[in-house]
């Protein structure tokens, strides 16, 4: 193998026709030294999204296949289908369009370089290859071995237990690097637990081990990606989980509180709770539901939020459109059900949506709620009832949309005086001890510790929000010119 740090870098310009950037080559290097030294270094790779993390893998590999005359690479990320197969067919792109492209062969799960271009070698699969494989916690990898190098691409996705009993252990018999891709998230991921490990090492040290380039490396170099970046910061904003994570390379805390202060103070609207609809009002309401738990007797005198396991929750918004024909949003009831029995709840929430005119109901249909939504479609019809299925994704959207009305002061509560005491201050309870979560990128969700209490109140005001999506805007009145021409028009054109 070629000892110069150029060899890569005109590799992949001259060969290639892929060139690579300063900092990519920096990586680059750094990792085929601990390939020729045999000293198993485990790299940490952090780079903002679209800045060449997979040009720069590829190219290793492309490299490695063209100057070693056996062995084997390991690639993995946490998906097969897209991940894998994107990984896999970005290699073979790269080297079926370069002089190398008579002595690949390929199969499903692997990709090699025959030593020469004799087709009877081709075919026998003899010379280095890239074996790929998923890093699900389903997957079935165990027995391979990592000649060469190891690689988990996303490695912020990839379970810290699946990776120190399947994937680690294949870099055992040859001592082979490691390379651990992706972005920021929270700081219980595997590959935030190697970058906090690498940074103490090269303190010990000096050899750097983790690499971490934000958008303004990339920036600084290619005035499109500069701009492309700005403006997604303008349309998100500077502190949306996407900017600060993938292209800011910021870990976000996974036990945070959900609403800061100033979303606290948002939340608090100035108009009055009601106890009567107004005729003229378009209403929504949301629901989550709970089983059909008995109150114990013995503390019957107690306030519902702490004598139960979860309680059902319905709350009512008047919506109203502003100047720009947003929706906005304000709570004026909710009732507030422990330990009733389904088919009471049933005949309170038919009565409650025709008392109040509800045009849109979203109910909670998961589990114990799924037989009352199932009962309440057929009453009222499924232009007034939707079924929301909770699952991790459609949860996260329903908390990013939450919160997007709270931020936008288009989602208010009622205020203190005529609402009753203890279903308000429930309410304010929970939702000052909501928190979030991330469990994957992209993916947010919400929760109330147990100890601190419930959240009923909290998923009944995430579905009120949801109900807002399938509202048509009443029509607005629009101002017609009468056609007939002015007299001052007559003769001027």
């Amino acid at each position: 193998m070629p000892d110069s740090f150029s060899d890569i870098a005109d590799f992949a310009k001259n060969v290639l026709g892929q060139p690579l950037y300063p900092y990519q080559a920096e990586i680059a290097e750094a990792v085929l030294a601990s390939i020729r030294g045999g000293y198993g270094r485990i790299f940490t790779v952090m780079m903002a999204r679209q800045s060449g993390k997979n040009q720069l893998s590829a190219v290793i590999e492309a490299y490695l296949l063209a100057t070693q005359p056996a062995g084997a690479i390991i690639k993995a990320a946490p998906t097969f289908n897209p991940q894998i197969t994107n990984s896999r067919e970005r290699l073979r792109m790269l080297l079926n369009g370069c002089e190398l492209q008579e002595r690949v062969w390929s199969n499903r799960t692997t990709l090699g370089l025959a030593p020469t271009a004799d087709p009877t070698q081709v075919r026998r699969h003899l010379g280095p290859r890239v074996i790929f494989y998923s890093a699900s916690p389903q997957s079935n990898v165990v027995g391979a071995t990592a000649d060469l190098l190891l690689e988990i691409d996303e490695a912020q996705d990839v379970a810290i237990e699946k990776f120190n009993r399947d994937f680690r252990p294949m870099a055992a018999t040859r001592n082979a690097t490691t390379i651990l891709y992706g972005t920021a998230w929270s700081d219980t991921t595997l590959l935030a637990h190697q970058r906090a490990a690498n940074l103490a090492s090269e303190e010990r040290t000096g050899i750097r081990c983790h690499f971490e380039h934000d958008w303004h490396t990339l920036a600084a170099l290619n005035p499109a990606y500069r701009v492309y970046v700005e403006r997604e910061i303008e349309r998100l904003g500077a502190d949306h989980l996407s900017i600060q994570t993938q292209y800011c390379l910021r870990s976000i805390d996974g036990a945070g509180y959900l609403l800061n202060p100033l979303q606290r103070s948002l939340l608090q609207g100035k108009h009055a709770w009601e106890d009567e609809p107004d005729e003229d009002a378009w209403y929504i309401a949301g629901m989550d539901v709970a089983g059909e738990e008995r109150l114990d007797p013995e503390r019957s005198s107690a306030s519902p939020g702490r004598q139960r396991r979860d309680s059902t929750v319905i709350t009512v918004g008047r919506v109203s459109y502003n100047e720009l024909h947003l929706p906005v949003i304000k709570v004026i009831h909710q009732e507030w059900w422990t330990g009733m029995a389904h088919h009471e709840q049933y005949a309170a929430t038919v009565a409650l949506v025709e008392r109040w005119n509800v045009r849109a109901l979203v109910i909670d249909a998961t589990g114990l709620g799924a037989g009352l939504a199932s009962l309440l479609t057929a009453r009222l019809g499924e232009a007034r009832v939707y079924q929301f299925l909770f699952t991790r994704p459609s949860k996260s959207r329903l908390v990013y949309q939450m919160l997007g009305l709270i931020n936008g002061g288009r989602l208010q509560l009622y205020t203190d005086e005529a609402a009753p005491s203890q279903l308000r201050e429930e309410c304010w309870q929970q939702l000052r001890h909501a928190r979030y979560r991330l469990p994957a990128p992209e993916i947010i969700d919400m929760y109330v510790n147990p100890a601190d209490g419930h959240d009923d109140f909290l998923i009944s005001l995430a579905l009120l929000a949801e109900a807002s999506n399938d509202l048509s805007q009443p029509i607005i009145p629009s101002v017609w010119l009468h056609p007939r021409k002015p007299r001052w028009y007559e003769g001027r054109f």
